[in-house]
């Protein structure tokens, strides 16, 4: 009975596995595909001829195509948030550098997701996760915030989590992009800037030359 049962237990690992590789393979698929045709042109048999994998096997993981676009979104929270979420190192602007180390590493799928393809289904979820965590990562979220709370913490978390998917959507399309520090630090100046009126600039008043004195007027002598 105790060999039965490992026996068993291997079978199920061996199985999960399988599963794991395939579900993998659908959303290379659908990651690939988005890029070179766009998501809304896609279809169901174009995902599961390209992953190699029959129609019933693609149904067996995913309702539909904007269900494999939104497990794409899923992966990219694990892969590129779980460092932004878990670190505890308090250095200004760390946390956000690890952030686009990790996006970095995930540039085509990562690119589906902030192109937002497929009506933006992803895009959203990522958004939400992101707004969802940012006041953790980051104080400055929280500073020089003049609005009456609670409505002040998740404004700022918002704002703030747009700037940073509005930044990591155009950087990670560049072909030659600055360094993720270069990055993160002009990303947060600006955020602390843009809180800020900008003093109107009042122009040095000109210092004028009185203007010559005239030569007295002279009287004609008879």
């Amino acid at each position: 009975m105790r060999d039965g049962g490992i026996i068993a237990t291997v079978a199920v690992a061996r199985v999960d596995d399988r599963r794991e590789r395939t579900r993998r393979r659908l959303q290379q698929a659908v990651v690939e595909l988005s890029l070179h045709k766009g998501f809304q042109n896609l279809t169901v048999e174009n995902l599961f001829e390209r992953a190699g994998v029959t129609r019933a096997t693609f149904y067996s993981h995913f309702r539909d195509k904007d269900q494999l676009l939104t497990s794409v979104a899923e992966a990219v929270v694990v892969d590129v948030l779980e460092r932004f979420e878990q670190m505890t190192d308090e250095v200004e602007g760390r946390r956000l550098v690890a952030l686009f180390e990790d996006a970095r590493r995930q540039p085509d799928r990562l690119r589906v997701v902030l192109r937002g393809e497929g009506d933006g289904i992803a895009l959203r979820y990522l958004a939400d996760r992101v707004s969802a965590i940012v006041d953790d990562v980051d104080p400055i979220t929280a500073s020089g915030s003049r609005l009456d709370a609670p409505l002040a913490r998740e404004l700022a978390a918002r704002a703030f989590s747009g700037q940073i998917l509005a930044v990591l959507g155009w950087w990670i399309e560049l072909d030659a992009p600055p360094s993720p520090i270069d990055v993160v630090n002009d990303l947060r100046t600006l955020a602390v800037l843009g809180r800020q009126p900008v003093p109107a600039h009042k122009p040095e008043a000109s210092k004028s030359k009185p203007p010559p004195r005239k030569a007295p007027r002279q009287r004609n002598r008879k």
